[in-house]
């Protein structure tokens, strides 16, 4: 082989290794075509309703590479989306965006003005106009929208959140009975979960109450005398308490025995009556006027809880794995007993079903070989996935774990 040839030979091997090398490393580009389908059920009228999907089909955006990508809609009753609202998919990261249909009644009460069930109006199916979205969390340039899509008939109800609430009856309000005919006596008399704790079924309530008037017990429904009554007792007869440095804690049961404070010397009183665990009613008074906050929670889920399904009908399993965040903080604590071998577990936000609201330590559902500092502890960062933290214990343990909403981390310590 002459000189030319060898040296022709090498330009070419260099060739090909400059383009295994670009293969290697792909260039992130900012995608320019992103076509959402028109659905195949357009035309049809849908009665949204709660528990049930909506879905949306749509391309994927080139970016250069097979990029794990987020995908979302916004929908609005205009296609200008003058006024809109954002969407989340129930898989982030699936081009078949499937939306919560209670959620879109949710946003369809927002766009149309109704806020509470005093000012909702049937509106009938309405024209319903989508779009999706996609970006790569994190990085800038990624966000691309979609264009515009109709559904032409969609029924909507009333879903906007609102506190739930149950009434004070007795001597304060004058034993008016709890009926339907007396709602609007006892409308000032009911005791409300707070805003930012909706479904907590945590009641408080500020109530003037003169001295001697102190009786009293809770009805959850205005129906009568006889049904859904919470007081001190089964039996129909109060049981006298008083207060211990302005403060009374005791608990309640399904039946009609009053509460009643003898010694009460009138004024304010805050009561708060806890009926999150229906068996362990707990009712905690104040003298005066003070600011309730309600406790939330997040679930620990995986070989800890036995992989029991996170869901509405599996609630009272998972009340021994809450995480609880008492102060409104976004910092979610608790402490759970660990069987040696792997500990293997992520977070869900809220128990409606393996595929939302879970938090864990990658977006794919595999999970990832962890392991303790020789202090006992780890710290990292979570993110919106099913990818669980996966720890080998040599014994029993005990792990302490706190998720931190605000800044998206997690931290463990064995104990």
């Amino acid at each position: 082989m002459n000189k030319l040839s060898i040296i022709l030979a090498m330009a070419a091997v260099a060739v090909g290794f400059s383009s295994c090398e670009e293969d290697r490393d792909p260039v992130l580009q900012s995608p320019t075509t992103f076509v959402l389908n028109q659905p195949e059920m357009a035309d049809q009228y849908i009665n949204l309703t709660p528990g049930e999907v909506l879905e949306l089909a749509c391309s994927q955006p080139d970016y250069g590479y097979a990029a794990v990508a987020d995908y979302s809609a916004e929908m609005s009753l205009t296609e200008d989306f003058a006024d809109s609202r954002a969407l989340e998919a129930i898989d982030a990261n699936s081009a078949r965006i499937q939306l919560k249909q209670d959620a879109i009644a949710t946003a369809l009460c927002e766009l149309n003005g109704f806020d509470s069930e005093d000012n909702y109006q049937d509106l009938g199916p309405q024209k319903v106009f989508f779009r999706a979205v996609c970006e790569i969390k994190g990085v800038e340039g990624t966000r691309i929208v979609s264009n515009a899509v109709a559904y032409n008939h969609l029924k909507g109800y009333f879903a906007i959140p609102t506190p739930g609430f149950i009434y004070l009856v007795g001597q304060p309000e004058g034993w008016a009975g709890p009926t339907e005919s007396n709602a609007a006596h006892y409308a000032d008399w009911r005791l409300f979960e707070p805003a930012s704790a909706i479904g907590s079924k945590v009641y408080s309530g500020v109530f003037d109450v003169p001295a001697g008037s102190a009786m009293f017990r809770f009805y959850t429904e205005l129906s009568g005398w006889d049904a859904n009554s919470i007081g001190s007792q089964v039996d129909d007869n109060p049981l006298d308490f008083d207060f211990v440095d302005g403060k009374f804690e005791g608990t309640a049961v399904a039946g009609k025995g009053s509460f009643n404070f003898p010694n009460w010397q009138g004024g304010e009183m805050t009561i708060t009556v806890d009926m999150s665990d229906k068996d362990n009613i707990k009712v905690t008074i104040l003298a005066g006027s003070h600011a309730v906050t309600v406790s939330s929670y997040i679930y620990c889920v995986g070989t800890i809880s036995g992989w029991t399904e996170p869901s509405a009908a599996n609630e009272e399993a998972y009340a021994p794995y809450r995480l609880a965040d008492s102060s409104e903080s976004g910092i979610y604590t608790g402490a759970f007993a660990a069987a040696a071998g792997d500990a293997t577990f992520r977070f869900y936000t809220a128990l409606e079903g393996w595929e939302a609201n879970s938090l864990g330590i990658q977006v794919e559902d595999s999970a990832v070989a962890c392991s303790f500092a020789a202090d006992g502890t780890f710290a990292g960062p979570y993110v919106a996935g099913k990818g669980s933290w996966q720890f080998a214990l040599d014994a029993d343990a005990t792990i302490a774990m706190t998720v931190d909403t605000n800044t998206q981390t997690v931290a463990f310590v064995k104990q």
